[in-house]
């Protein structure tokens, strides 16, 4: 990937940016065969991933090449299939069970937090002043526990900001923008943009989820008022979207604790630390090593351990009890079997080898609960829906169209780019195919789309990649084949 391309890296939360429709609301795109595309797919495959500068802008010409790749995809998976060549593998199968749990959690969300939330029109012009509000802060962070509660009795015995930091640290006191749109802490955001403060004020310390705490002061804000009418109702509908996701995973966060109530779990300590301090090693190698490639960089490598980090185990440990869940006891081998479809999320994103064993332990209570929260979406049937089975085939074909291309290649020149080899096959298959396909052009029409570069990933999740990446297998824009969906 050429690094002169401008990149924009947007992080989504799980489950608040992710885009859900109930089954009665999908709009089709086109149809192949039995496979499905919808508007949504379209716009995400077009706008979450790197296109090729044959179609990397929002002209109608790339608009139509970008839907000739998407329907080859389509027809390259299905081509695979019918020729009893279906590429498989326990690996690939693994991911996808992976994903698609992935995915039933994220509906899980939308459907008990997000789809639950009611506004009040006050609240919205409250949070419509405050999205133009931009507070100017101090901060620094510490090791919690000890250390937060000795900067908490000096703010009592009335120590200086200035001095905690200085007697602590070394340098400039780190300074800051906040924001109230941007992704805070919601204690940040409570204290900040939801109470009464002045200039001056010290906040904190205040504990975080992976264990530090940190402390703030306000130096003073600004407020910025936008004069258009456009500029006003996009804020308004950014207020209400944020309001929605904020509130949405308040309420979700009661479902989680009813789910995980009287749930218990144990860890058996003699297994569990030299299981930790073994892997650990492993661990930030693997790291390191990840490190060194741009797509693993941009996914903050150290965030996610997966199970070719442990690869798995010693055999020694295999058999052992790592922890017991209400009384069912998970060896090592049960666990890393869970671990193969749901690689662990650290809360902390850089961490020191010194504690590894911590930030691991954390990650496990997390698997945990995912597992309950899987189960659940089972019980309720999400995998059998039409959002969950979508995304489930949008996975499984564009695996299996990358590595039916790749053995189409395996005998031709590196030097040639891949869509100029494929574009041939993708003609004959498109005329091949072509009873099969329908294509919705009045919503193809309406479709409008970014030219700007963007990678986008969520945090907090197993697999933080959206979609796959971008279908690279021709750069004809005629759309001369199927019919149309009326």
């Amino acid at each position: 990937m050429p690094l002169r391309y401008f990149i924009h890296v947007l992080i989504f939360l799980i489950g608040c940016q992710t885009k859900f429709s109930s089954d009665n609301q999908l709009e089709i795109l086109a149809k192949i065969g039995d496979r499905l595309i919808t508007r949504q797919d379209y716009l995400n495959r077009t706008e979450y991933t790197l296109r090729p500068d044959y179609c990397r802008g929002n002209q109608y010409l790339h608009k139509k090449i970008i839907l000739n790749n998407l329907i080859a995809e389509k027809l390259l998976a299905i081509e695979a299939e019918s020729v009893n060549n279906q590429i498989n593998s326990d690996n690939f199968n693994t991911f996808l069970k992976g994903r698609k749990e992935q995915a039933m959690r994220q509906l899980l969300y939308f459907e008990k937090g997000h789809n639950k939330v009611l506004l009040e029109e006050d609240e919205i012009n409250h949070f419509f002043k405050m999205a133009g509000r931009t507070y100017h802060v101090n901060y620094f962070s510490f090791p919690g526990g000890a250390f937060a509660d000795s900067v908490k009795r000096a703010i009592d015995e009335g120590m200086s900001f200035n001095d905690i930091y200085s007697v602590n640290f070394e340098g400039n006191i780190p300074d800051r923008d906040v924001n109230w749109i941007d992704n805070n802490d919601p204690f940040i955001s409570d204290r900040l943009f939801n109470n009464e403060i002045q200039k001056g004020q010290v906040i904190g310390p205040y504990s975080l989820n992976d264990g530090s705490a940190f402390i703030m002061r306000l130096n003073g804000w600004t407020d910025r008022m936008d004069l258009s009418e456009q500029g006003n109702i996009d804020r308004r509908e950014k207020v209400i979207n944020t309001l929605k996701e904020r509130k949405g995973k308040l309420i979700y966060k009661s479902f989680i604790k009813n789910i995980m109530k009287g749930k218990n779990i144990k860890l058996n300590e003699d297994v569990f630390f030299p299981y930790a301090n073994a892997i650990s090693d492993q661990f930030f190698r693997s790291r390191e090593e990840k490190q060194t490639a741009i797509s693993n960089a941009l996914f903050e490598a150290g965030e996610f351990l997966s199970l070719e980090d442990i690869k798995p185990m010693n055999k020694k440990y295999q058999d052992l009890i790592i922890l017991s869940v209400n009384e069912e006891n998970w060896t090592v081998k049960d666990f890393e079997i869970k671990l193969a479809s749901h690689p662990l999320v650290f809360r902390k994103k850089k961490m020191d080898k010194s504690e590894f064993s911590h930030q691991f332990k954390l990650a496990i209570v997390d698997f945990i609960q995912d597992h309950y929260l899987t189960k659940k979406a089972y019980e309720l049937g999400l995998d059998k829906t039409d959002t969950i089975y979508l995304n489930e085939s949008l996975w499984a074909d564009s695996f299996t169209a990358y590595q039916s291309a790749k053995l189409l290649m395996s005998t031709q020149s590196d030097s040639v780019e891949q869509h100029i080899i494929m574009k041939p096959i993708i003609d004959n298959l498109q005329k091949k195919y072509s009873p099969q396909i329908s294509i919705n052009m009045k919503l193809f029409e309406s479709i409008k789309i970014s030219s700007i570069d963007m990678f986008v990933t969520q945090g907090n999740v197993p697999y933080p990649v959206i979609v796959p990446s971008f279908p690279s297998f021709t750069n004809d824009s005629y759309i001369d084949y199927g019919s149309k969906i009326n």
